[in-house]
């Protein structure tokens, strides 16, 4: 067995721990609307630099700062926002005190009353809000500055407000006109034009054009291959051999064209598909159908392109065609043909290592999955040839690797005990089990946390208060006697004694999130085969399945069989695994020989 850190005793991933006594923690949160086309983080980078300063100004340097990030998401729309909510449960939690944003608008754009509502359990913990670039400190016992907070908030949204509502009254006035307000379809371009509005004013507006320099001749190449195959029924095409057509053709994706932040972007499969279907390469207008992510919240991936209809039910004609309709058309019975399903289906993997940036080829490409019946597969979904890479496809069996990876696990849990590298693995395994398990804690468990994060907040500034008015004391002269030297001495030991006790309670709380791994539930109990009928495995959905390796894997590699073609070729000989916290282990014996020998 090889642990690429076997000295170092484990083990689990650093967390976050809950804050004690007078430390001061903090939470600096960045945020950027929009990810720039070029791949910049400049914004947050700005950010960051600039709260860094602050931080390193202050008397007292805290004891710990934690960076929480969102980029490219909006604080004005209601979508999620990862880090923010992350940040929300660590102080929650108790392991943040003080929130450090560089204006108050990157930490929300909603409107006050909502955003207060999310902000007001942490201000009733005394939790501090820093703004950097405002000069501000907002918390609970400065009452202008929380109302200070609130007209901020509340302006930060009027703000956006009042932006978006300009935009969607320019947008609508340049549709009204015959202009395009979105992103340029692949094929088209954006020509500026001056028109005329109701009241004659001139207003420049986007009109959707064929890019006859450029994309629009790919376009007429994609639709003269299918119509080729039509032609001589060829059985065999499919939009992923339309992607090799092209890339073997010279022909450049927008990426590529424009070298924008995926310059090498090869062609695939599915942007083909998504040109084939698109309308608006016809001249027809249409709008876009967006799908849902499996919490039912929307996603930002089209599932389909709607045309728009007259009120005789005639197609609506909008821009200057690529193709002819009557050609489009045609080309949509061979989609439905070649492709059926249509919607959702492409992003809905059936595979169980599939979908969860896991499993890998030797190139370094991801492998999807594919296939039907006792035929699925993973495949690598390579297009580009590079230095060193393989040549043609790797393909491995789905059912083979899913249940070779899976007794090489089982194998892990049942003989971890006394083995450093094991048992290493099943420390991260543990952590990653216990912070998904943070999620479901218990109302009352959320409210008891709530109520002592308050009640030691208050406490410390009872403390911070005394510690002052000592000062002060013997500043002056001192105390009058021994008595009343005693008497303040002994209300600092009582403070004292009650913020230690409310911390035992506050980490007790946190431990009871450190769940065990429920290995009795996933090893057989008799002996039997650990991925056989009646065993866990064999009875647990995909998604249990996913999460199960989630645990404890951290990528699975797979090599070409540069021999037989892949028949015959052990898994194990193809297959490298590493674990969670990044360990190889190697000569791992496997479980089904243990319950053998037992």
């Amino acid at each position: 067995m090889d642990n690429s850190d076997s000295n170092v005793a484990l083990p689990a991933p650093a967390r976050l721990v809950a804050v004690t006594g007078m430390a001061i923690h903090v939470g600096v949160y960045l945020r950027q609307s929009e990810r720039r086309t070029t791949g910049s983080e400049a914004s947050t980078a700005a950010q960051h630099e600039e709260c860094m300063k602050a931080l390193a100004q202050w008397d007292v340097p805290p004891a710990h700062v934690e960076v929480y990030e969102d980029l490219g998401i909006s604080a004005f729309k209601n979508v999620e926002r990862p880090a923010y909510e992350r940040l929300l449960r660590d102080v929650r939690a108790g392991r943040i005190n003080v929130i450090m944003v560089h204006y108050m608008s990157r930490l929300s754009r909603k409107n006050a009353a909502e955003t207060y509502d999310e902000l007001r359990p942490l201000l009733t913990s005394r939790v501090r809000i820093i703004s950097v670039g405002e000069h501000r400190e907002f918390h609970t016992d400065n009452p202008l500055a929380l109302m200070e907070l609130l007209f901020k908030l509340q302006a930060n949204h009027e703000e956006s407000l009042n932006k978006s509502h300009a935009v969607k009254a320019a947008k609508a006035l340049e549709t009204s006109l015959g202009g395009y307000t979105g992103k340029a379809p692949f094929g088209f371009t954006l020509i500026r034009e001056t028109r005329r509005s109701a009241d004659s004013k001139p207003v420049s507006v986007k009109i959707l054009t064929p890019d006859d320099e450029h994309e629009a001749p790919v376009v007429r190449r994609i639709v003269e291959i299918v119509e080729e195959w039509i032609a001589t029924d060829a059985m065999s095409g499919s939009c992923w051999k339309l992607a090799r057509r092209l890339e073997a053709e010279g022909h450049l994706t927008r990426g590529k064209k424009a070298a924008q932040q995926h310059a090498d972007a090869p062609w695939d499969g599915k942007t083909v598909k998504r040109i084939l279907t698109d309308p608006r390469i016809a001249g027809l207008a249409c709008e876009s159908v967006y799908g849902f992510r499996r919490d039912g919240t929307p996603s930002n991936k089209i599932t389909e392109y709607r045309i728009i209809r007259d009120d005789s039910g005639n197609p609506v004609p909008a821009y200057e065609p690529i193709v002819s309709p009557e050609r489009w058309y045609r080309v949509q019975k061979w989609v439905i043909d070649r492709h059926p399903g249509g919607g959702d289906w492409q992003s809905e993997p059936s595979g169980v290592l599939s979908a969860m940036k896991l499993l890998y080829c030797e190139c370094g490409s991801s492998m999807t999955h594919g296939g039907t019946g006792s035929k699925k597969h993973y495949r690598c979904r390579r297009r580009a040839v590079k230095p060193g890479q393989h040549m043609g496809e790797v393909t491995i069996g789905a059912k083979g690797i899913e249940k070779y990876v899976a007794r090489r696990v089982l194998a892990v849990i049942a003989t971890a005990q006394g083995d450093e590298a094991t048992m290493t693995v099943l420390a991260h395994a543990s952590a990653r089990y216990a912070h998904e398990q943070e999620q479901q804690e218990s109302s009352q468990v959320t409210q008891e946390r709530d109520r002592l994060l308050a009640e030691r907040a208050n406490l410390r500034h009872s403390l911070q208060k005394h510690h002052a008015d000592k000062q002060h004391t013997l500043l002056k002269g001192g105390f009058a006697d021994a008595v009343a030297q005693d008497q303040w001495d002994k209300t600092e030991r009582g403070l004292a004694k009650h913020m230690k006790a409310l911390d035992a309670r506050i980490a007790e709380l946190g431990n009871s999130k450190q769940v065990q791994l429920p290995c009795s539930a996933w090893l057989p109990r008799d002996g039997s085969d650990p991925i056989g009928q009646g065993s866990w495995w064999h009875q647990a959905t995909r998604d249990d399945r996913r999460a199960f390796f989630r645990l404890f894997l951290d990528r699975v590699e797979v090599c070409k069989a540069y021999q037989h073609a892949g028949q015959g070729v052990p898994t194990v000989s193809r297959v490298t695994i590493t674990w969670a916290g990044g360990v190889t282990l190697d000569d791992l014996p496997d479980i089904e020989k243990l319950r053998e020998s037992a």
